[in-house]
């Protein structure tokens, strides 16, 4: 079904049945892939990209892009029955379709529906203004019950992963993916010394602060007990063919999710919201 867009949105077709859609108010512009239903920008003018894209990030069916905001459903990680599932599930994966496009002033709203999984079916509403807003809504047609653990794997741009601080965290539990262990935050913001890949449990508000950039942007969540913290360091990174060799110091990536002890148990016919808001602070 043909959807009308408002004169600021505009769709482009590449090769590799790769479709974005272009968006370009007075306050933003953003670019999103129906491939995965992923944002691959967000830019406030005046302002330092919001969101990483590898410049070696792959664009067709079947292949996961690197940067942006990923969405991992209906699972985290790898398929805790089936290893040959792909990893993080199969909405990043598959092409998504368009519902909606609407401005409102300087406000686009976006709704994407991705596939269907076993009964599961999964869309994503975008408002991208001077902030960045995520809902991702999972509805279980099923006549049975299923457990989703999700993620809106954001990857956010900095001037240096080694010179930024995470705050809002301290002393939360967290499932160290690393070290195979479970530990707690440090009482302090955090700052990066190594690869870090961790899920911690909290309600709380992040903040990014990047001296550098002169910028502090706060990712706050709904419907969501856990966040994923993630940077490769030096020698995951190397090992990484979408990613250059000192990408790492570009991005840390704080996911807004429902991953490890945080999955959700969605009966038949209920639904499940993941949100995560973006703004500067």
């Amino acid at each position: 079904m043909a959807i009308t867009l408002p004169a600021a949105a505009r769709l482009i077709t590449l090769g590799h049945d790769l479709t974005l859609l272009q968006l370009d108010s007075g306050s933003c512009s953003a670019t999103l892939s129906l491939l995965g239903g992923q944002l691959l920008s967000y830019q406030p003018y005046g302002q330092q990209p919001w969101l990483y894209m590898s410049p070696q990030a792959v664009f067709q069916p079947g292949k996961a892009i690197r940067g942006g905001v990923p969405v991992c459903w209906p699972w985290f990680g790898p398929h805790p029955d089936d290893s040959s599932a792909p990893a993080h599930g199969v909405a990043r994966q598959q092409s998504w379709q368009l519902l909606a496009v609407e401005q409102d002033g300087d406000a686009f709203h976006v709704k994407l529906q991705g596939p269907q999984w076993q009964g599961l079916s999964v869309e994503l509403h975008y408002t991208l203004a001077d902030c960045l807003d995520m809902q991702l809504h999972t509805h279980n047609n099923s006549t049975q019950a299923h457990t989703i653990s999700t993620a809106l794997h954001s990857y956010l741009a900095v001037s240096d992963s080694r010179t930024i601080s995470l705050g809002g965290l301290e002393d939360a539990v967290f499932e160290d993916k690393v070290a195979a262990r479970y530990s707690r935050m440090p009482a302090q913001p955090l700052q990066l010394q190594g690869e870090f890949d961790a899920i911690v449990y909290s309600e709380a508000d992040v903040v990014l602060s990047d001296p550098a950039w002169q910028r502090r942007l706060r990712v706050s969540r709904n419907g969501s007990a856990s966040v994923v913290l993630w940077n490769p360091w030096q020698d995951k990174a190397a090992r990484l063919a979408d990613l250059p060799d000192q990408g790492w110091h570009d991005f840390v990536c704080i996911e807004a999710s429902n991953a490890g002890e945080d999955s959700r148990l969605l009966q038949a016919g209920d639904s499940h919201v993941l949100g995560c808001r973006i703004q500067a602070d």
